[in-house]
């Protein structure tokens, strides 16, 4: 346990972890809005084959949706298992968006991941992280000022 000249110590340049903080969380925030958000939409723009899909199974995992949808794709079943925020209903269709050549990635409309879910979050991020800077800067210029008046 350290003691309290030991902790008055180590916050005593708390603002420039805040400033440090705040600049990885812009960077963090602008490289999900520039980045991976065009990487997402290139993607799902690789999805140029659909097919549907039904409904079989839909259990409530707390506030989400846990639902598993059934399709076919080359005379190939297949099952897909989804979360999602609303009950899609059993038995309902859904049209789902597929990449031709390998079947990796699926993109299903109102469900699947977008470039626009990426931008949210990198500008929540590119927000918070400003907000530490400018918390840091703030407290940076009143211990200049204070020094300065010493």
């Amino acid at each position: 346990m350290s003691s309290r000249s030991q902790r008055n110590f180590q916050m005593q340049n708390w603002h420039l972890s805040s400033i440090v903080v705040g600049i990885i969380l812009a960077v963090f925030g602008l490289y999900f809005i520039f980045g991976i958000s065009r990487q997402t939409d290139a993607k799902n723009a690789k999805c140029t084959e659909t097919t549907t899909g039904v409904i079989s199974d839909v259990k409530q995992n707390g506030s989400e949706f846990v639902s598993t949808i059934d399709y076919t794709i080359e005379d190939f079943d297949k099952t897909l298992t989804v979360e999602t925020k609303k009950d899609l209903g059993l038995g309902n269709s859904v049209e789902i968006r597929y990449e031709p050549q390998t079947w990796s990635h699926m993109y299903i409309e109102g469900i699947s991941k977008t470039g626009k879910d990426d931008i949210k979050f990198g500008i929540v991020s590119l927000l918070a992280g400003g907000i530490f800077i400018v918390i840091g800067v703030i407290v940076l210029k009143k211990k200049k000022k204070a020094r300065a008046e010493q």
